[in-house]
């Protein structure tokens, strides 16, 4: 018995010192938890007091904002701290969360290099780490994670090439988003040893070299985004391997060669983006097209192939076999021929049509708008179209925009597009639209119209007072579209100089009314200045007179006027003055006199903005004011309802995208501006950067290309374009 006795003893010894034990490195293993997220918040600024109030000592670990504890041992196992406006950096204590499967610290304001550290937390199977300003590079920091099955560092400033080990780094890995970062190299065939891949963006680098044919092993594939790179060489025919691809975005390369038609052998496809690069193929009915083959992807809503000018042909009619969810069409900027084919009309669901850019001909089939009412979009600009507009157009009750700019087409004044209720931009530009148009306005007709260029036509009669009124958008904030994203592209040609500006924003940008190069006569209606929300109005090149009005003094937003190439006469009203956001003014080759007003903004413009007046006088022109020649009370304007000349005045060419996917449409925002040639309009770069400013939080221009894990597999698309 007492041998029983001091066994029995032992063994709750031993017993007890393994509880303590156990305890005991609990405890610790606790504590370096909470020690290791204390030293994480003491490396960042919280504007938003998430952590401040929240993680503190007095209130358990695993009940702080963020934080996930595992039910057994309360070791920390998720870190979700998404959009939550933090700002600093990721201290080296984090490589101590050694339980941690989950790290989600997207869309804050993190920066610097991350630290080797990170490569201790081998559990983790979630790593989002997008829209922070990460650099450095990846191979640094990304470690052997075997479990991991999702990686996003999307939209940070990583730098180098992509590890080309980075399968046998991450062998289990289902997504990965790298896009929008400052990557370089060759896309490493490593990358596809991941056989259960299913998701890569690799958007917005500097990737260059081939696409390589090993692309084709990854049988799994949803989802391929490579845009916005610099690759080159031909579609490897290995890419129709991947019969579960949904989406494929291959634009703004460099690629070549003919486009495979074994693209059709991707019949679960819904999107497919070859777009601005240099692929050539031929169009026809004679012959199996790339074109012709996609009549197998059932489910396709997006087919965009514009900006490859080595594409030529011409549609034929069975491009109506294409599928009936079609949404977004672009054959832009081909060498594409021959008619536009009115089966286009039945894609009654298409809410997005660019056929711009190429060399068609004949008149618009009035088959467009014959079955779909959701159209949104129409552009047939810079082709050889002739003809009238079609009536049938009021069937397409939801469009937006529309664009017939640069062709032949000849008609009087479309008045009857008034009755659209949803459009906001109407470009007539540079065609043979001719006649009055005051006569044919209905009281009640584009009220919603945010951009309206009439310029390069044969337009007469006295500037329309009653289209003028009915521009309630131009008024009032309440009719102006502020629940759409649309992609701009804006080319402004001043004085000869051109200049492109690429963005996508939220309507509007730009409010504007181009009515030069035609043959107006007569004043300017006083009834233009109660367009409060204009921004820039372009009248040169007509042949108006009279005076300026006084109640121009209250466009209170007007940005750039240009008034050039008239017969306009007498001073320039002080009211002027108040335009406190002007930043064009030209009043070039009129018969103003006296002197012209100071103070504001007309301090700031130069002798230029004057020529070809020679009877103003005082600053910033050489000539001096006589002492009879003083400012005098500006005089209010009867309303006269209301004038071609040869020169270069600031002349609007616009085109507009929007990109389409899934059921639904999802519009690309892009905020970056390009320029081709020096010698920016000041006032459109500051408005740009300054609309820019206020839209980041909630912009993804060139950028937000990689989807939260919620989002896949609706990529936000983007795809460039206009005002």
């Amino acid at each position: 018995m007492g041998n029983t006795g001091l066994i029995m003893a032992l063994m709750m010894a031993v017993l007890l010192l393994h509880f303590v034990v156990s305890f005991s490195t609990k405890t610790t293993d606790i504590n370096t938890d909470r020690s290791t997220l204390l030293a994480l918040k003491a490396h960042v600024s919280d504007p938003r007091n998430f952590l401040t109030t929240n993680w503190s000592v007095d209130i358990s670990i695993c009940n702080w904002v963020g934080v996930t504890c595992e039910s057994r041992n309360q070791r920390v196992i998720a870190l979700d701290l998404f959009n939550m406006s933090l700002s600093g950096t990721i201290p080296p204590d984090m490589g101590n969360l050694s339980f941690l499967t989950r790290l989600n610290i997207g869309y804050n304001n993190f920066h610097d290099l991350l630290p080797v550290q990170l490569t201790n937390l081998y559990r983790l199977k979630f790593i989002s780490m997008s829209d922070n300003n990460f650099h450095g590079e990846i191979s640094s920091w990304v470690g052997y994670f075997p479990e991991l099955q999702y990686l996003s560092l999307s939209n940070n400033s990583f730098t180098g090439p992509i590890p080309s080990d980075m399968c046998d780094r991450l062998p289990t890995l289902k997504e990965l988003y790298l896009s929008d970062n400052k990557l370089s190299g060759k896309i490493p065939i490593g990358l596809f040893k991941c056989k259960g891949l299913q998701n890569i963006s690799l958007a917005f680098n500097s990737l260059e070299g081939i696409l390589p044919e090993e692309i084709g092993n990854l049988t799994t594939l949803r989802t391929l985004d490579l845009r916005g790179n610099q690759i080159q060489g031909v579609i490897p025919q290995q890419i129709s391997n991947l019969t579960g691809l949904k989406v494929l975005y291959l634009s703004h390369n460099f690629l070549t060669g003919h486009i495979p038609v074994t693209l059709g052998n991707l019949r679960d496809l819904e999107l497919l983006d070859l777009s601005d690069n240099d692929l050539s193929g031929t169009l026809s009915s004679s012959e199996r097209s790339f074109l012709s083959s996609l009549a197998n992807c059932s489910g396709l809503t997006t087919l965009a192939f514009g900006s490859n000018p080595l594409i030529s042909g011409y549609l034929p009619p069975s491009i109506a076999n294409l599928s009936v969810s079609l949404q977004y069409f672009d054959a832009s900027s081909c060498s594409i021929s021959g008619s536009i084919p009115g089966e286009i009309g039945n894609w009654n669901v298409a809410t997005y049509l660019d056929f711009s850019g190429n060399h068609f001909s004949g008149a618009i089939s009035d088959r467009v708008c014959k079955r779909n009412n959701d159209l949104r979009y129409l552009a047939v600009n810079d082709n050889q179209l002739e003809g009238t507009l079609p009536l049938s157009l009021t069937n397409c009750s939801e469009i937006v925009f529309l664009n017939v700019a640069d062709n032949n087409l000849s008609d009087t004044f479309p008045h009857w597009l008034g009755i659209l209720p949803q459009l906001r931009v109407l470009i007539l530009r540079s065609n043979r639209f001719h006649g009055s148009i005051q006569s044919y306005i209905a009281t009640s007709s584009f009220s919603k119209l945010q951009i309206i260029d009439l310029s390069h036509n044969d337009f007469t009669g006295l500037l329309p007072t009653n289209f003028f009124q009915n521009l309630m958008a131009m008024k009032e904030a309440e009719y102006v579209d502020n629940g759409n994203w649309y992609s701009l592209v804006v080319n402004l040609t001043i004085k000869g100089l051109e200049l492109e500006f690429t963005l996508k924003v939220r309507m509007p940008l730009l409010t504007c009314i181009d009515l030069s190069m035609n043959g107006f006569h007569g004043e300017i209606p006083k009834v233009v200045g109660e367009l409060r929300l204009l921004q820039a109005l372009n009248l040169s090149h007509n042949s108006l007179t009279g005076p300026i009005p006084p109640s121009f003094g209250t466009l209170a937003a007007l940005e750039s006027i240009d008034l050039s190439f008239n017969r306009l006469s007498g001073r320039i009203p002080s009211q002027l003055t108040n335009l406190t956001f002007l930043q064009v003014l030209r009043f070039w080759n009129n018969n103003l006199v006296g002197p012209i007003p100071h103070g504001k903004q007309f301090d700031t413009f130069e002798n230029d903005s004057y020529r070809g007046n020679l009877g103003l006088c005082g600053f910033p022109l050489s000539k001096e004011c006589n002492n009879d020649e003083i400012a005098e009370p500006a005089q209010d304007e009867e309303d006269n309802g209301n004038g071609n000349g040869n020169g270069n005045g600031i002349a609007f060419i616009w085109k507009v995208a929007m990109m389409g996917y899934g059921s639904g449409m999802v519009l690309g925002i892009s905020i970056g501006y390009i320029v081709f040639t020096t010698g920016r309009p000041r006032w459109l770069v500051r408005k740009i950067e300054r609309d820019l400013q206020n839209k980041v939080s909630s912009w993804f221009g060139k950028k937000r290309m990689s989807p939260r894990k919620d989002e896949v597999p609706q990529l936000v698309q983007e795809q460039g374009v206009c005002m």
